[in-house]
């Protein structure tokens, strides 16, 4: 089993926008049955994502030995990635996960310019981050470049 596994960025074909919505993803599983749904609802949501109205870019990434899995995508605004979260393949994939154990997990986002996201730049961003609801960072906090839950 690897250490690490990465679904690498991939665009799909819409316009990028100058102004786009980052949303990044990190749940912490225990346990093999945890850690196989979160990296198989994972992969499904991808493919999902990348299918969704609004969806640019999508990227997954799992630690399976540390118990950690990462998602990244990037969207036109708050509306698209709401409407995902609010569609049948996300609450399939949430309902499932939440059937084993409940989900510990970090859920952010935040305004972006239209460059694909990097991996390092994303886990600076979640690193330090305590799991709880869905945040948006303000615009003032994404430039600052820290990591503050937002509001």
């Amino acid at each position: 089993m690897p250490t690490m596994l990465v679904l690498p960025w991939r665009w799909t074909g819409q316009r990028r926008p100058e102004n786009v919505l980052l949303f990044a993803s990190r749940f912490d599983g225990t346990g093999l049955r945890t850690g196989w749904r979160l990296l198989t609802g994972g992969m499904r949501l991808r493919r999902a994502a990348l299918r969704a109205p609004g969806a640019l870019g999508a990227s997954v990434r799992a630690h399976p030995f540390r118990g950690r899995y990462y998602t990244l995508s990037m969207w036109q605004d708050q509306d698209s990635l709401m409407a995902f979260a609010r569609g049948t393949a996300h609450r399939r994939a949430a309902r499932g996960l939440a059937e084993l154990a409940p989900a510990r997990g970090v859920l952010i986002s935040r305004p972006a310019g239209p460059q694909r996201p990097t991996w390092p730049d994303t886990l600076r961003w979640l690193t330090g981050l305590e799991p709880g609801p869905y945040r948006h960072q303000p615009q003032s906090a994404a430039d600052s470049g820290t990591a503050q839950p937002g509001r």
